[in-house]
Formats: structure tokens, sequence, C-alpha cells
């Protein structure tokens, strides 16, 4: 339930405080296996200062739970459209990583080495999802606009809902409660 929050929060969190099209390839090839969509932590350096607001109102856990539940969403779609992204390419997310590792550190050169044609591969697989990371991010903006829930404030609700179990229960019953509407 609220690992729920925490894997969509985490996700979230690391897809728009992503600013390298680098970082974003990396974390990348996790989508095309369905197995493996759950998202890895955002790095500990983008984590937020202690919150200056540790009271949370009732209107900000509905917009919390709102935008948690679009994120989510838009999250779902970006893993798949990645995945299209590999198969099209008939390039692994797996050979990408080793790939892309190889490039950022030289004297590690993957096994088999890298063909022509594969580079070219991974040359139009990075440009596709950097493309769909800036567009991902944009509709994270529109999200974040429309809750009208700025992305630090969001950031201070989910540092304190890892913190305050009363809290992590509101969220929850409010995200319960959205579900059980629609």
């Amino acid at each position: 339930m609220f690992k729920q929050i925490l894997v969509g929060s985490s996700l979230c969190a690391g897809l728009w405080m992503v600013a390298s099209p680098a970082q974003a390839q990396s974390s990348a090839p996790a989508s095309p296996a369905p197995s493996d969509s759950a998202p890895a932590e955002p790095a500990p350096d983008s984590a937020p200062a202690a919150p200056a607001n540790r009271e949370v109102s009732e209107s900000e856990v509905e917009k919390f739970a709102s935008t948690i539940k679009q994120l989510r969403t838009i999250q779902e779609d970006a893993e798949r459209q990645a995945s299209e992204i590999f198969e099209a390419e008939q390039l692994s997310g797996e050979r990408f990583s080793q790939i892309l590792q190889s490039q950022r550190n030289p004297q590690t050169q993957p096994t088999p080495e890298v063909s022509e044609e594969e580079q070219q591969q991974f040359e139009r697989v990075s440009t596709q999802l950097e493309e769909l990371r800036q567009s991902t991010r944009q509709r994270f903006d529109q999200v974040f606009q429309a809750e009208q829930l700025p992305r630090e404030r969001f950031a201070q609700i989910l540092t304190l809902a890892q913190q305050d179990a009363s809290l992590r229960e509101r969220i929850q019953q409010e995200l319960n409660g959205s579900e059980q509407q629609q």
C-alpha cells in the first residue's frame, strides 16, 4: 500500500530530477522487462532537505494522493513506450546497458564487442529515450501545475510520510478513497 506510494513517488522524483540524458538512459533499460518495472530510488544527493513545514493539511494530502496517481499513470505509459523503443530497435535493455557502461568507462568493454549495427541501434534508442524523458518530464510538470502542488512541497510531504505513520495512513486512505470513487 504505502510501498506503492513510495515506488510511485521515488520514480517520479527520479525522473523529474534527472538532469542529463546519460542518467535517464542508465535507468531506462529496466523498463522493457515487466518484472523490472519497479523504479530505482533517486540518488541520495537528490533527496530533499528536512522539511520546513511539518504540518500537512487535508487539502495537501488530497493533492499529494492525486498527484501520485497521475504520475504513476504517466510513468507506466513511459515504461510501455520505452519497452516499445527497445523492441522496435531490436536491442535489449541489458545490451543497451552494456554499451552505455562501455561508453562511460572505456576500460569496460562489453562482450561481444559492439558492432557497427549495434552502435547505430544504441544511438537511435538513446535519442528516442531522451525524447521520451523530456516528454515525460513535461507531463509531470503539467500534473504539478494542475494540482497546484509545488515539487518542493511534494518532496517535503514524501519525506514526512516516510517518517510519520499517521501521515502515511492519511495518504493511503485518500488513495483508497479516490480509487473506490472511480
